[in-house]
């Protein structure tokens, strides 16, 4: 066996293990992949310097660590194209370290220090990345490419690719992009900027054999399935969009769950305010926390803002709160914080929470759902008439869309049931939104 495809087919193993792996290549470089949701980060680093490609506001402390453990500078921050379903960490790391912002000379940014085109090089120590132009999810949008890895961003996944509705996306640019990445040798590893199965890497060799958007050979028939799908926008996209534009999340304050814990029991005006589902919240809590789902916040703004009381918005993992935040700010209310890395995270710093009944999980039932439903059109189609297969098309499609946008159709749905609605009943400026 040749052995660089040893090598790659090795990389790929590791990088295949649960868990953010870190391993040293053939020119002394390290390279960590980081998760947030179904959001990939990457941090490369040799010789004491390090850039990161799509760093997620949630993961700040988690980054932060990283650097310092393994003594290296930041020297820049890349984000593949301007995110429309999170937010970016650019504007706050930029702050923070200095490091310069590479974006694509098409991307409208007030962060961004350089403009990359294609063709151009990006160097920490000895290890280089070249910048492939890849329109098709945006006009902005670039992917990495470098010691036999190629970090994709949102164009393309594994086995799929990404929507080409957002900011000037194309279906022919698509495809002309994937055409042009299937020209990278076979045992490529593909590193893409977002997965919902849980799958970490791939390698181009297998994308080409799986991936149906690579396997498709006819610009037309491409564009025309593209265009077929409709598929609804992520929540608050104009304001995602905005505010990594403007750099704007370097304005929001990013606590710790202890920090967050320590301001809110000494002093009764700061707030914990939870914008997690009903179902989620009732499950599992912080106590004296008020529970507002992000989709029925703007209701609630008035309210809140007549309450002279001030915020630390938490959500499961930190993707969701940063928004929130933003929609208090942009509505006028002050002293919003952002309480880093969610429920997750207090949970796992051992933090006490208030447990509820429980009951089935929200993303249970969608995977209950979505599963019967996808077994029935296939038997119905199998049994009775073949259109019924659509039932599994419009059901498959609308999995590939939460585990784009990281928001779930059929959960929204679902929390809207009366089984989902229940809140708990707790004491004054607990639980519902009760403010005094």
């Amino acid at each position: 066996m040749h052995i660089g495809l040893l090598e790659s087919q090795v990389r790929h193993l590791l990088c295949r293990i649960k868990g953010a792996v870190t391993f040293l290549s053939r020119r002394n470089s390290m390279f960590k992949q980081f998760i947030a949701g179904s959001c990939y980060s990457y941090v490369i680093s040799s010789k004491e310097e390090a850039l990161i490609i799509d760093p997620h506001i949630s993961l700040l402390d988690e980054y932060g660590q990283y650097l310092r453990k393994n003594k290296l500078k930041l020297k820049f921050i890349i984000d593949t194209h301007t995110h429309a379903d999170h937010f970016s960490l650019a504007a706050v790391f930029k702050k923070k370290s200095g490091a310069q912002v590479l974006m694509h000379e098409k991307a409208i940014s007030e962060v961004a220090d350089k403009r990359l085109k294609n063709g151009d090089q990006v160097s920490v120590g000895s290890s280089t990345l070249k910048v492939i132009y890849t329109p098709g999810h945006t006009d902005d949008a670039i992917s990495l490419y470098g010691e036999n890895r190629l970090f994709t961003g949102d164009v393309l996944l594994i086995g799929s690719v990404g929507r080409t509705d957002f900011q000037n996306g194309s279906p022919e640019s698509m495809f002309d992009t994937l055409q042009n990445l299937k020209n990278l040798p076979g045992e490529t590893v593909i590193f893409p900027g977002h997965d919902y199965h849980e799958k970490r890497s791939s390698t181009l060799a297998k994308q080409k054999e799986e991936n149906p958007f690579l396997k498709e050979t006819d610009k037309e028939v491409f564009a025309r399935n593209m265009r077929a799908k409709v598929i609804p926008k992520p929540f608050n996209i104009d304001n995602i969009v905005r505010l990594n534009q403007r750099g704007e999340a370097a304005a929001l304050e990013m606590i710790s769950p202890k920090d967050a814990l320590t301001l809110s029991g000494k002093d009764p005006q700061v707030k914990l305010l939870d914008v997690r589902s009903a179902l989620e919240f009732s499950q599992v809590h912080i106590k004296d926390s008020i529970n507002i789902p992000i989709d029925m916040l703007t209701a609630k703004i008035n309210e809140l803002s007549q309450s002279k009381q001030s915020f630390i918005v938490l959500c499961r993992t930190g993707n969701r709160s940063p928004m929130a935040a933003d929609m208090l700010i942009q509505s006028g209310i002050h002293g919003v914080k952002v309480m880093q890395g969610g429920m997750l995270r207090w949970q796992k710093e051992g933090l006490s929470v208030i447990k509820g009944e429980g009951g089935i999980s929200l993303e249970r039932q969608v995977r209950l759902i979505a599963g019967s439903l996808v077994l029935a059109g296939i038997l119905l189609s199998w049994l009775v008439h073949w259109a019924f297969i659509f039932i599994a098309v419009f059901v498959s499609c609308g999995l590939v869309f939460s585990g784009l946008t990281d928001n779930c159709l059929m959960g929204m749905l679902l929390m809207k049931l009366p089984y989902n609605k229940k809140l708990y009943k707790t004491k004054l400026g607990g639980g519902t939104c009760a403010m005094g």
